[in-house]
């Protein structure tokens, strides 16, 4: 029987797979903070920012940042910044360790499941240079994937352990990693399905009982419960931030005909990653018909050619993983605005890898030499072809200016990159050219997109002097989200740049009525309250600013102030 240990030759291609993926992911070492999650996870995450403590750790536990919950993955934020500060090199790098040792526990778990060391590396090499997985390594924010990834890969290999020793303690191990996958991204919600493909193919197994149904019913009911147990938690946190997409907004006509497409757009990419963007916009009503027409046609004739090749190693395997792991992110159930994203495909492409490495394996084995040499030319041609599109994809992530100019230049009519894009420039403070891109996802105007962009370019305005056109940029928006506390507020500023002190002091009750604890809002509120010579209310908003905020700087000198007033 094969040792799960690898043997010489493996030792020499996971060698050769680390420096290649080094090579191609060395440059994010110089990336820097995206304003795109990377905010919500690290720079402007209280908690996450101020390292490790108990106190943040126990906060981690009920913490939905993100619309995720995902305590391990705060954890290992926490750590960078403990260790290297609130710095963007040392989290890239750890990114790009985590990505290496992913592909070695992925070459590990199918050299040991098949003792086929070449093709277990060639599945590997796909996985580690695969210009979709950019997204994923060089993104920050997604150290959450590759953290689940690396456990969802132990907890297979200590399956493969269990398989062969039948050793309870490996099946513990398994369901102890598996829920330290779960605590990392919800995404592994789909491992108990790879834990029975794996036993279908290539392991050939079955836990042991009169039926089959019944025995894996009993093997996987840890697993099963960790999962819904943990799809429950990421129903809570997605509704938590509004991030979850009703009915009303994405109807299941909009979610069918976006999955189709999804699930063949990612199997065009994977022979030819071109146009890969860090959003892509769900098409919603837009979407051809004739584009669904033609993605299930080309599904459907895939399922043709898997049911005719159902004899050869891998095949169904390789689909029904690449189905099944994708379905918690195909769109059915909507989260944010997005069609489809190379983040999503981390896990699934394996399936898809698996396939086709394994039927290139079966047609050329009972053939001459020759066609083994030019299956391995034509693996090296592609890999290298792969990393050098992977190399120049990465580079795009280096900053949110490259990286929303690169969206913005492939995916035409995008709002959310022309929003981010915006962002960016403002923190550059170039005012103008914010404001240009803040307008131009206005005028694309996707509903979830529209109202922000309007305000973005209202403080976009503001900050350029132009006061009176950045109110009718906030009148706008707030014609769309009249409840929402924040637009009242930055109109109310707007309209104070105008001297227009009655109206901005009626929407700063507006913003306290809709948000009870809103500080600013209060505290200035107090502030013209003073000034109109209402002194009594204004120290009542005073007093209310200094309860929900005891270290607010400046709170404490306007009461001095008021008391003084009310002696003379």
């Amino acid at each position: 029987m094969r040792a799960v240990s690898p043997d010489r030759a493996a030792w020499g291609l996971a060698v050769a797979l680390t420096a290649l993926t080094i090579a191609i992911y060395a440059p994010v070492s110089g990336f820097e903070f995206l304003n795109y999650d990377d905010d919500v996870y690290v720079t402007e995450n209280a908690h996450v920012s101020a390292g490790l403590s108990a106190a943040n750790l126990r906060w981690s536990l009920t913490a939905f940042d993100g619309g995720t919950w995902h305590p391990l993955t705060l954890w290992s934020h926490m750590l960078d910044v403990q260790l290297f500060g609130v710095h963007p090199g040392a989290p890239h790098v750890e990114n790009l360790i985590l990505h290496v040792v992913n592909a070695l526990l992925l070459f590990w778990l199918l050299d040991a499941a098949t003792s086929r060391t070449v093709p277990s590396a060639a599945v590997a090499a796909l996985f580690a240079v695969h210009p979709l997985n950019v997204q994923t390594v060089a993104w920050i924010a997604e150290r959450k994937s590759l953290l689940s990834t690396t456990f969802w890969f132990l907890a297979l290999i200590a399956h493969v352990r269990y398989r062969r020793e039948s050793d309870r303690r490996y099946y513990f191990a398994t369901i102890a990693l598996a829920a330290l996958a779960l605590l990392a991204k919800p995404m592994a919600v789909t491992l108990p399905l790879t834990l029975v493909l794996l036993d279908l193919w290539p392991l050939g197994v079955r836990p042991p009982g009169k039926s089959v149904i019944g025995a894996y019913a009993k093997e996987l009911a840890p697993f099963l419960a960790l999962s819904l147990a943990s799809g429950i938690l990421t129903l809570v946190a997605q509704r938590s931030v509004q991030a979850m997409q009703t009915l009303q907004s994405y109807p299941w006509s909009f979610r069918l005909g976006n999955a189709v497409v999804s699930y063949a757009w990612y199997l065009k990419v994977v022979v030819w990653p071109s146009g890969l963007a860090a959003f892509y916009p769900h098409p919603m009503e837009t979407l051809p018909v004739g584009v669904i027409v033609v993605a299930a046609v080309a599904l459907a004739a895939l399922i043709a050619l898997v049911y005719l090749g159902r004899s050869i190693p891998g095949v169904v395997m390789g689909c029904v993983w690449y189905v099944g792991t994708m379905l918690p992110v195909a769109g059915f159930i909507q989260v944010g605005s997005q069609a489809y994203a190379d983040r999503y495909a981390y896990i699934p492409l394996i399936g898809i890898f698996i396939a086709i490495v394994w039927t290139v394996v079966t047609f050329t084995e009972r053939r001459a030499i020759v066609w083994r040499r030019a299956a391995g030319v034509a693996a090296a041609a592609w890999i290298a072809a792969l990393s050098l599109v992977a190399r120049q994809q990465a580079l795009h992530w280096h900053d949110s200016v490259s990286l929303f100019q690169h969206a913005i230049d492939v995916v035409p009519n995008n709002a959310m990159a022309h929003m981010s894009l915006g962002l960016a420039y403002v923190r550059r403070n170039r005012m103008a050219e914010a404001l240009d891109h803040f307008q131009q996802a206005a005028t694309i105007s996707p509903s979830d997109v529209h109202a922000y962009a309007l305000v973005s370019a209202g403080n976009a305005l503001r900050l350029l002097g132009r006061p009176a056109e950045a109110v009718r940029e906030y009148e706008q928006a707030l014609e769309m989200t009249p409840d929402d506390p924040s637009m009242h507020f930055n109109l109310a500023l707007a309209l104070l740049d105008l001297h227009r002190s009655d109206e901005a002091v009626t929407h700063l009750n507006e913003v306290i009525r809709l948000n009870t604890s809103y500080v600013n809002a209060r505290f200035l509120l107090g502030v013209l309250l003073v000034r109109r010579g209402q002194l009594a209310e204004a120290m009542e908003q005073l007093r209310t600013v200094q309860k929900l905020d005891p270290q607010h700087p400046d709170v404490e000198k306007w009461m001095k102030w008021i008391e003084e007033l009310q002696r003379q």
